[in-house]
């Protein structure tokens, strides 16, 4: 029972620093205002993460774990064949079923702030890329063009999450047949 109660008490507090990071901003990111917002003690927040870096990397490697929850439950429904892994990417980054965007938008500050404060934070998210690229791979794609249709996405979704460009939706919608098209194997022009 103790350890469901440790576990729960590290996800409110985890839950907590997400949402001082979204209200408050990275620099709003501090331990009192974390476990104010948690309602526990500071003492109680340090038992669980002894630092920021501390909790900065627990949430790096929740963002990590649920991204690959999800992607495991969306690799599940998609048929054996060229492409599978790189198709499941394409959908949860641009939508429809299975999409993971949303979820992404909306926990990708803290995964910034951890960028900005100390990059070796993020090793469970450079993990995961590396495993998509080698089973994109695996899946038949030759790996130029897993590299290709990795960077197209991330470059779509950095832009959307920074608010640096938003296409529109027929764009979108234009993106991801050309996109489908290259895990395909068809060439494109």
């Amino acid at each position: 029972m103790k350890q469901k109660r440790s576990t729960n008490s590290r996800e409110v507090i985890l839950d907590a620093a997400e949402a001082v990071v979204q209200g408050r901003g990275a620099l709003g990111l501090t331990l009192d205002a974390v476990a104010a917002r948690a309602g526990v003690s500071k003492g109680g927040l340090l038992y669980h993460f002894p630092s920021k870096d501390a909790l900065l990397e627990a949430m790096v490697a929740r963002i990590a774990r649920m991204a690959r929850q999800h992607f495991t439950e969306e690799l599940a429904k998609e048929p054996e064949g060229r492409g599978r892994h790189a198709h499941v990417f394409l959908r949860m980054l641009l939508g429809g079923k299975g999409s993971f965007f949303p979820l992404l938008q909306r926990m990708a500050t803290p995964l910034f702030v951890a960028i900005a404060g100390n990059p070796e934070l993020l090793a469970p998210m450079r993990a995961a890329y590396g495993e998509l690229h080698q089973a994109m791979i695996q899946d038949g794609l030759p790996p130029e063009r897993a590299w290709l249709i990795l960077s197209a996405l991330d470059g779509i979704k950095f832009w959307r999450i920074l608010q640096f460009m938003e296409p529109s939706g027929l764009e979108l919608k234009r993106l991801r047949i050309l996109l489908e098209r290259l895990i395909d194997g068809e060439e494109v022009v």
